[in-house]
């Protein structure tokens, strides 16, 4: 296993761990309340139908994990700075051995599919504006679902599973795929956002000995040239 690759394995198992951790010490169970009020208490309610729970999970890990590796002698897992979509492919980041691991955290409720990663400019800014800069990107996705608490008896969001992989695991000499969201009045092909399916990871998916920083640069350089 080359060096680069031995890092990212350390960095993927310490970050599991820590989330794991984390959701354990609430059953991996989380009750949303406001005001004492469970909002998932009524099951007709409108935040069940909408994107908003995935980025509530999103930031409890976020925030969480800043505090859970803010003393760690190895790294510490920091915020995205000006953490928007527009803004950055990432959610949070860290440092380890002179490498930029940038994790994004994405959710997925049982029953759907969560396959985006990010709009292919953001993550060609981010990934290929500093070329020296060596990078890993690390998709972080938790699995969740509704249910009844065992311990509070109440409505609850169930943490179910944690799946892990970096995009430099995947090889995308066949082409990629993407949809095409586009919120400009021209058309642009780079606002779409890259596609990442099981089926897609499976069908392509690197040795991770052999992963690569260069290759996964010159992927996504080509990716955002051919849109």
């Amino acid at each position: 296993m080359n060096q680069y690759a031995h890092h990212c394995r350390w960095v993927k198992d310490k970050i599991t761990e820590f989330a794991t951790t984390i959701f354990k010490v609430y059953g991996n169970e989380l009750v949303l309340k406001l005001e004492d009020y469970n909002l998932l208490s009524n099951e007709n309610n409108c935040l069940e139908s909408s994107t908003a729970l995935g980025f509530i999970i999103e930031e409890f890990l976020i925030s969480k994990l800043e505090v859970f590796t803010q003393d760690n002698k190895d790294f510490c897992i920091k915020r995205a700075i000006d953490n928007t979509a527009i803004n950055h492919s990432y959610d949070c980041y860290c440092k380890y051995k002179d490498i930029l691991f940038m994790i994004n955290i994405k959710t997925e409720k049982n029953s759907s599919n969560n396959n985006a990663i990010s709009a292919i400019n953001i993550l060609h800014n981010d990934y290929c504006s500093d070329k020296e800069q060596i990078k890993a990107y690390l998709v972080f996705k938790v699995y969740y679902k509704y249910g009844l608490s065992r311990r509070k008896q109440e409505r609850a969001l169930i943490i179910q599973n944690i799946d892990t992989f970096y995009l430099e695991e995947i090889d995308f000499s066949a082409g990629h795929k993407q949809d095409y969201r586009n919120w400009s009045g021209v058309f642009k092909g780079q606002s779409g956002r890259l596609q990442i399916s099981k089926k897609f990871k499976q069908d392509n998916q690197v040795d991770f000995q052999k992963i690569s920083y260069e290759i996964t640069y010159n992927f996504i350089q080509g990716i955002f040239e051919s849109c």
